[in-house]
C-alpha cells in the first residue's frame, strides 16, 4: 500500500468516477436536502415550543441575540437545523455517487476516531482553558441560568453534531470542491473561510472573528489530511460558548467585542501551534488507514463492467 497520504483538497480527483461539475451538483442537492430537513427540526420545536407559548418566527428572525439553544425545543431549532445539512450531505453524495462519503472525512482512511479524542484533548488545552480564563475574567457573572435539564443534554448532545456538520460542509465538501479545481491551497481555504463568515449573522469584529476561525479551520485541515482536527477545536470553541451563557456568563450575540475577537484569535493560533507539533514531532497524520479511491475504484469498476455486459 502507497503510504504517502494523499493530498485532502484535491482528493476528490482520485475518483475515477470524478467530473468537475458532479461537485456542484452535491452542493445543490446537498442545499435541497438541508432546507428540507431542517425545516423537520424547526417544525418540530415548534410544536414542542408552542405548548409554552413559544413563537418560532421570533427566533428565527432575531440573529444571535434570539438565539436559544438552552431549552429542548430552542435546541432543535437552533442547532438542529445546523445538524440537517450532515445528513443531507450523506445522501447527496450517495445520489451522485461520484465518491465514498469517506473521503471527506479524510485522505487518511475515513474518520480517525482514536486520533479524533487525542485532538480533543489539545483543543481543551488551547481552546478551552484560555477560553475559559477570558470569560471569568471579562464576562460578569448574571446568575440567570439559562438551560433547563432537558435542553442541556440535548445542548451537550447536538453541539458537537452541529460543529461536525459546518465542518464537513465547510471545510469538507466546500474546501475539496474549490480544491479539486484550483491547484493553490490558500484559495481553497479563503474561499470556504468566505462562504463560511456568510452565514454567521455577527457584526464587523464578528465576522472578522468567524473568518480568523474559518482559515485556521482550513489551515488544520489541510496539515492534517482530514476533519478530525478541525472538529474537535470547533466543538470546544462551541461549547464553551453555549456552556458559559447558558450557565449565566454573559450571553451570545451578534454584537461581539475586541475582546472576544483577541481571545478566539490567541485559541486558533496555538491551536495551530499543537497541530504543527503534532504532525512533525508526534507523526499523528503520517498514517494511512484504508485507501478509500482504490476501494471505490475498484467497485466502480465492477459496475462499469457490468453494465457493458
Amino acid at each position: 500500500m502507497n503510504t504517502k497520504v494523499p493530498d485532502y483538497l484535491s482528493y476528490p480527483k482520485q475518483f475515477t468516477s470524478y467530473k468537475w461539475f458532479k461537485p456542484l451538483l452535491t452542493v445543490l442537492l446537498t442545499s435541497v436536502f438541508t432546507v428540507i430537513f431542517a425545516s423537520v427540526f424547526i417544525a418540530l420545536g415548534g410544536i414542542i415550543g408552542a405548548t409554552q407559548g413559544f413563537n418560532v418566527m421570533d427566533m428565527l428572525g432575531g440573529g444571535y441575540n434570539k438565539l436559544d439553544a438552552y431549552s429542548v425545543h430552542g435546541a432543535i431549532i437552533s442547532l438542529g437545523n445546523v445538524v440537517a445539512a450532515l445528513p443531507a450531505l450523506m445522501l447527496a453524495n450517495r445520489i451522485v455517487n461520484s465518491r465514498s462519503f469517506s473521503s471527506y472525512s479524510s485522505s487518511r482512511g475515513g474518520f480517525d476516531f482514536g486520533l479524533f479524542f487525542k485532538l480533543f484533548v489539545g483543543a481543551l488545552v488551547c481552546f478551552g482553558i484560555p477560553l475559559t480564563v477570558t470569560t471569568l475574567l471579562t464576562e460578569e457573572y448574571t446568575g440567570n441560568i439559562r438551560f433547563t435539564v432537558f435542553g442541556l443534554i440535548l445542548c451537550i448532545i447536538l453541539v458537537p453534531l452541529q460543529c461536525c456538520a459546518e465542518e464537513y460542509i465547510f471545510r469538507g465538501l466546500a474546501m475539496q470542491t474549490f480544491g479539486s479545481w484550483i491547484k493553490i491551497p490558500v484559495i481553497p481555504i479563503i474561499l470556504q473561510t468566505v462562504l463560511f463568515a456568510l452565514v454567521h449573522p455577527y457584526n464587523i469584529l464578528g465576522v472578522v472573528g468567524v473568518a480568523i476561525l474559518g482559515i485556521g479551520l482550513g489551515v488544520c485541515v489541510y496539515l492534517t489530511y482530514g476533519l478530525e482536527a478541525s472538529c474537535a477545536g470547533h466543538i470546544v470553541n462551541n461549547l464553551a460558548a453555549f456552556l458559559f451563557s447558558g450557565f449565566g456568563f454573559g450571553a451570545i450575540q451578534s454584537d461581539v467585542s475586541v475582546a472576544s475577537l483577541i481571545a478566539g484569535a490567541l485559541c486558533m493560533a496555538l491551536y495551530i501551534c499543537f497541530i504543527v507539533f503534532a504532525k512533525k514531532k508526534l507523526g499523528w497524520f503520517d498514517k494511512v488507514r484504508r485507501d478509500d479511491a482504490a476501494e471505490f475504484n475498484a467497485k466502480y469498476a465492477e459496475r462499469q463492467k457490468a453494465k457493458a455486459k
